[in-house]
């Protein structure tokens, strides 16, 4: 952060700003990787002590977080429901 007093005769109108390539390619890329972080869901839901806990210590032993293992489970378990409900609808 630049220190002393703000100068606003040096700021430009607006519309004026022009931004070089490379610059404008991290811009976009940053915006991109902000929008994404918008687009994410929180999800809630009760459970109880017991069940956490069993989580929490599976969640140990993989070496991940308990909610990094919530999501990986929960997500390999729909590919796999999603994958049986295909199948069952093509009738194989």
């Amino acid at each position: 952060m630049p220190r002393g007093k703000f100068d606003s005769k040096k700021l430009k109108r607006a519309g004026e700003y022009k931004i070089e390539s490379s610059t404008a390619s991290k811009v976009k890329k940053m915006i991109a990787e902000a929008d994404e972080e918008f687009e994410e869901t929180r999800v809630n839901f009760r459970w109880g002590r017991h069940q956490l806990d069993q989580v929490k210590q599976a969640a140990k032993l993989m070496g991940v977080p308990y909610q990094t293992y919530l999501k990986q489970v929960v997500y390999r378990q729909s590919l796999i429901d999603l994958k049986s409900a295909a199948d069952f609808s093509r009738g194989t």
